[in-house]
């Protein structure tokens, strides 16, 4: 009999991952999301999971059956930023440490976001677009008179939610593009200097470019609506990487449309995939992304090593970085 433990991966897991929970000395047996992309059930994932004591998921649910049927589980691992597809309560209360990964995808959110202000600012994607489709002239003009746009250089970046993908977007924008900051948070009194602390309203009425970088909150939701996006001055554009719902849908369509804000890019949506029959999908001062900014290829080995250095934490005896349920470990 093999004195190994056994761990079940449904995550995408890098190689180097793999490699050092395999030298932690487990054996690891890959399954589900990550390997088929093809989402395990709770009854197939107590299946797989037979024997296991480290389970390791990103698009799996752990809830509490999953926990009873699996007793000799003692340790979860997340894959995300936020562990909601884990039962907290019902891990702790089994004394179950849950593990995730904040901020795995902050550089990639934050890289996404700049580029999404250049393609929406500069037009990128209309004119490859326009390109494509239609070939060289517009309307047989040259092609700079209809696509241009401002430099970044000087305009004011205004980011609502200043946590980790918030102050990453702040490095980029001050210090590669010299834009001027503006930053709203109720949790964030100081920002990294340059970065100017301000009201929401301020923001709005000052910013060439407003960012969401908030989590979805009962607080968040729709808190950018009709009287925010009247602030917002003709030439301003919105970018959102974080959730829909922070934007009321309904109010962001009837600003575009009317022309009281430059244009939009959008990464998220509420209602995903988008309909096909939805009204921005036929707007030109657009930019439209399906949900890709936290994608990047290196958010995977991110989260491995992750993942991997808080179970060699715990199996030395010692506290996780990342621990989402911490009386498990004051208790």
């Amino acid at each position: 009999m093999s004195d190994r433990r056994r761990a079940l991966v449904t995550a995408e897991l890098s190689a180097a991952g793999r490699e050092r929970l395999e030298q932690l000395g487990y054996d690891v047996a890959c399954a589900g999301w990550g390997t088929t992309r093809r989402t395990l059930d709770g009854d197939a994932l107590v299946a797989a999971g037979e024997g296991a004591t480290l389970l390791v998921v990103e698009v799996e649910r752990v809830d509490a059956g999953v926990l009873e049927a699996l007793p000799e589980v003692r340790i979860v691992a997340s894959a995300r930023g936020v562990p909601s597809n884990v039962d907290l309560a019902a891990a702790t209360a089994r004394g179950v440490p849950v593990l995730h990964t904040p901020a795995r995808n902050a550089a990639s959110v934050a890289d996404f976001t700049i580029g999404l202000v250049l393609t929406q600012c500069r037009s990128l994607a209309r004119g490859q677009d326009h390109l494509r489709r239609r070939g060289w002239l517009v309307e047989g003009e040259l092609p700079y008179l209809h696509f241009r746009g401002p430099e970044l250089a000087g305009r004011t970046l205004g980011l609502v939610g200043y946590g980790a993908v918030g102050r990453e977007v702040a490095r980029r924008a001050a210090g590669g593009f010299g834009m001027r900051v503006l930053v709203n948070d109720p949790y964030v009194a100081e920002p990294e200097p340059p970065a100017e602390a301000v009201a929401l309203e301020r923001l709005l009425a000052e910013s060439d470019v407003v960012s969401l970088h908030c989590p979805l909150t009962p607080e968040t939701t729709g808190m950018i609506g009709e009287r925010q996006l009247a602030l917002l001055r003709p030439e301003a554009v919105l970018v959102n990487t974080a959730r829909a719902a922070v934007v009321d849908e309904a109010a962001l369509v009837a600003a575009l449309v009317e022309g009281r804000m430059a244009g939009a890019a959008l990464d998220v949506f509420w209602t995903e995939p988008l309909p096909p029959d939805h009204p921005l999908l036929g707007m030109d001062n657009v930019t439209l992304t399906p949900h890709l900014a936290g994608a990047a290829d290196d958010v995977v080995t991110r989260h491995s090593i992750m993942i991997a250095d808080d179970v060699a934490r715990l199996l030395a005896g010692r506290r996780p970085v990342h621990l989402a349920n911490p009386e498990v470990w004051d208790r």
